[in-house]
């Protein structure tokens, strides 16, 4: 049986299934740090639902909570693309797709009009029998489209004769806050976990923003926005050291509404670089044929083919100008300081484990938590 490929480095359109990616991840990988873009899985995958049918189409269509019309999806994604296409430009957001297609093999024109048109997916030949370059024509994409901050995706393992296409979508994001942190006040403080006190360069910052403290969820949630953008990180410290996996669980689709007031900001410096394979995750969430043997992936492709492989490798840096961040996903389908005065201003100090994300109003595009230096 013949296989495919398929990397992607996106974003999200429906927040509900990139919710229930992040619940598992969450809990997966609770004791490392996480920068993910869920929303990169549910893009890819929705690339390949376009070309399922039967059983692996429905299962696929229940989990990614698309419409049963696939006219309905192939419009969503457009509008999407169309309206990430044409936002600001101050924050840069950048989001691209691509088909490498195996110069033996041909993708059905169907399907790859449609990804053409809905995804702005460009198909490109590559050649199976010089696995090396196939790949370093791959990774090549990945970087330019992350600016270099995912250099690999593949390797040339992942590229023999039986491959038939390898679908990628890259994202990228860097923004400047609205309001800067001063270098000279960011210091080296006590960053707390349940076992362990580390050292941080913790950056501070007083001014007004919006945030809350909620009571049921033991919790305080700050949005520290972008300038000249209508996207913000929102950061969701708990009370305790230990709350966070708790916490988690309760933020899934977060809607709440924050309110503008003084508020202290310390938050820490920090990078994180992480990497996930996500076929069990997907197989956890119900979706399972397409791994599988009998998977019908007969309106991509006139041979059998099943996936066989995703994965994604994402990044980001926060700092006192801003943050920088990248993902890429990759899948492969088989054939077959003290503040005075601030008596009425919120404290929001970071210096134990929290979770953010970076979003919009209607979408959110990475997502993780930050536990440990």
């Amino acid at each position: 049986m013949k296989y495919f490929v398929f990397l992607f480095l996106a974003t999200s359109v429906s927040a509900r299934f990139t919710d229930d990616v992040y619940q598992i991840l969450a809990k997966e990988d609770a004791d490392k740090n996480i920068i993910s873009s869920p929303l990169s899985l549910e893009i890819v995958m929705a690339m390949v639902y376009m070309g399922a049918k039967g059983n692996t189409a429905k299962e696929m269509q229940t989990v990614l909570k698309l419409p049963e019309d696939r006219k309905e999806v192939a419009k969503k994604y457009r509008d999407f693309f169309t309206n990430l296409h044409n936002r600001e430009r101050v924050a840069i957001l950048e989001l691209a797709n691509r088909i490498y297609v195996n110069d033996n093999k041909k993708l059905l024109p169907e399907f790859n009009k449609i990804v053409a048109d809905s995804f702005k997916a460009e198909a490109v030949p590559i050649s199976v029998l010089n696995p090396k370059s196939a790949a370093a024509t791959i990774n090549s994409w990945v970087s330019e489209n992350t600016r270099k901050k995912i250099t690999e995706i593949i390797n040339p393992g992942d590229i023999d004769m039986y491959l038939i296409a390898v679908l990628i979508n890259a994202i990228y994001f860097k923004g400047e806050w609205k309001y800067a942190f001063n270098k000279t006040y960011t210091k080296k403080k006590i960053f707390r976990t349940s076992n362990q006190e580390l050292q941080v360069d913790m950056m501070s910052l007083k001014g007004k923003f919006k945030a809350n403290a909620f009571a049921d969820l033991d919790a305080k949630v700050l949005e520290l926005p972008y300038r000249n953008s209508s996207l913000s990180m929102q950061i969701f410290l708990p009370n305790s050291i230990s709350g966070l996996s708790k916490l988690e669980s309760q933020i899934g689709g977060f809607d709440r509404a924050l309110r503008e007031q003084d508020v202290y900001v310390e938050i820490p410096k920090f990078k994180i670089e992480f990497e996930k394979q996500l076929v069990k995750v997907l197989q956890k969430l119900g979706i399972k044929s397409v791994f599988e043997e009998t998977a019908d992936l007969s309106g991509m492709v006139s041979e059998g083919a099943r996936v066989s492989k995703v994965l994604q490798k994402a990044f980001l840096e926060v700092n006192e100008e801003g943050a920088e961040a990248s993902a890429a996903t990759a899948g492969i389908v088989k054939g077959l300081s003290l503040c005075v005065g601030c008596e009425t201003t919120m404290r929001f100090t970071a210096d134990h484990p929290f979770a953010f994300l970076i979003r919009d109003e209607k979408t959110i595009y990475f997502q993780g938590h930050f536990v440990k230096p």
